[in-house]
């Protein structure tokens, strides 16, 4: 082959070889104010998965993510625990167990924390009596302005969390009215993957104080959470829609406010 076309291949070699990598560059490049796109035709010849260096089931430093499981269709005695955002939450949350054949028990204590949970012997003694294969907790709210918050709550939440053992939970985050010193981003530090639904984004109606949201509201804060349970909860559960109702769960106990 003359001299020529071995330039001339070279380059289209070269040429080549740069779009097969820049291929595997999901978002793309940019070179001063040129955005450039990239393609997937190389990632689709090589059958190469869209995430390119990481694995679907690492978090892209090796450590092996929890897959979501499949949806648990048998009855549940389930611990929902928290605040007194529990007072809208729990009466839809009650229909739904009882459209699915659950056993719910409601633990209000007003004015509670993860500070409050974590120093009282109340989740402990909960766990022992009712001995829940389900956890739900709605809890934040009161914690919305704490200083210095993650390394404040931190010992308190993760001693929450030790008291589950092996137990599949949901835990609500608070419904934010204001912005918070970072109790959601605590929540999201140290929940398992799966685990946490964020409502701070969410829309409500609120009630008068301006933080609670109305008992209307407050269902379909109910009902959004349990699509989420639906559609990525990493521990999802049977929960039949139960139409527009709402019920009362089969046990419930409250709390008053810590001194």
């Amino acid at each position: 082959m003359n001299k020529p076309y071995w330039g001339l291949w070279s380059l289209l070699l070269a040429a080549f070889a740069f779009f097969v990598v820049l291929s595997f560059w999901q978002d793309g490049i940019r070179v001063g104010s040129l955005d450039i796109k990239t393609a997937t035709f190389a990632r689709d010849l090589l059958n190469v998965p869209a995430h390119h260096a990481a694995n679907d089931s690492t978090d892209g430093q090796g450590n092996t993510k929890p897959k979501r499981q499949p949806m648990d269709t048998t009855a549940k005695t389930i611990l929902f625990f928290g605040d007194s955002m529990l007072e809208g939450l729990a009466p839809r949350l009650a229909a739904y167990c009882d459209k699915s054949g659950h056993t719910l028990i409601e633990v209000i204590w007003y004015s509670s924390s993860t500070l409050c949970w974590g120093e009282s012997t109340r989740l402990t003694e909960l766990m022992a009596k009712y001995h829940p294969d389900y956890i739900m907790v709605c809890l934040g709210a009161n914690e919305l302005y704490v200083p210095d918050i993650k390394n404040a709550r931190r010992p308190h939440l993760k001693k929450i969390l030790a008291e589950f053992g092996d137990i599949p939970y949901v835990w609500i985050g608070p419904p934010n009215w204001d912005e918070d010193t970072g109790i959601n981003d605590l929540l999201a530090q140290e929940l398992d993957e799966g685990s946490f639904y964020l409502s701070a984004h969410d829309k409500f109606e609120r009630s008068r104080d301006g933080a609670h949201p109305t008992r209307a509201s407050a269902h379909q804060w109910m009902d959004r959470v349990v699509k989420w349970m639906n559609d990525s909860c990493y521990h999802p559960i049977r929960l039949d829609y139960p139409g527009e109702g709402i019920a009362r769960a089969s046990r419930i106990v409250i709390y008053q406010p810590p001194v």
